[in-house]
């Protein structure tokens, strides 16, 4: 079985939005058991990068191949199976919706997913919860709004990480965070993929948190930028 989560050959994309800005890769790889991080300027492209993967943008040429399936050739629909069945995904505001219960914030991230056992299974989310210090008695129904931010930070991170995903793209989730927070935040995400096969592409306007990562590249070593 091969080791690629994600195989990336001379891709093109043009905004639509009467921009200039255009991106194009010619060669991408991520593996089993990898972490990348990818850092650069704001507006360099980062989040293009991770929206073209995780197919919530579509591309003009080339070809993107997750886990074997090239998603060129399948529906949107399709594509929004293949995100909730495989990927994981850490926004930079954690974006939990504030009236939500944290089971469900948790489950969110796998509302397109086929894998029908995570809608009402409470051992995963138990399980993750214990493993990322999140009290299952006294958090499970309690409100996004009512959590600490470190509480909200695990939660974000749980979400991402439920059902075992096989890639976890992670868009500038420490931003917004002080360096110690960041570092917590990195290890409790690590703490999971080194228990896994799961790939990790984190984006980031620095690289302060580079040591924790196998490959750390520069977003101009992957794309080729045309923001003019």
């Amino acid at each position: 079985m091969s080791k690629n989560l994600i195989k990336i050959k001379n891709l093109e994309y043009k905004a639509l939005n009467n921009s200039n800005f255009s991106l194009k890769i010619r060669n991408f790889k991520l593996n089993k058991s990898e972490s990348l991080l990818i850092y650069g300027d704001s507006g360099a492209g980062k989040s293009t990068f991770l929206n073209l993967i995780s197919g919530a943008l579509n591309f003009n040429k080339g070809e993107i191949n997750i886990l074997g399936t090239a998603v060129s050739k399948i529906s949107s629909s399709q594509k929004d199976i293949i995100r909730g069945d495989h990927f994981g995904i850490v926004f930079q505001t954690f974006n939990l919706l504030p009236y939500l219960t944290v089971k469900n914030n948790i489950l969110l991230g796998k509302a397109y997913s086929k894998k029908k056992e995570l809608k009402s299974n409470n051992e995963d989310v138990k399980a993750l919860m214990d493993k990322l210090a999140l009290n299952y008695e006294e958090l499970i129904d309690r409100k996004a709004y009512e959590l600490s931010i470190g509480q909200q930070q695990r939660v974000a991170v749980a979400r991402a990480l439920i059902g075992k995903p096989e890639i976890i793209l992670a868009d500038e989730p420490t931003s917004a965070l002080d360096s110690n927070s960041q570092k917590e935040f990195i290890n409790l995400l690590f703490k999971s993929l080194d228990d896994n096969e799961q790939g990790l592409i984190m984006v980031s306007h620095d690289n302060k948190l580079s040591k924790k990562f196998k490959t750390v590249k520069n977003i101009n070593e992957i794309c080729e930028i045309n923001n003019d």
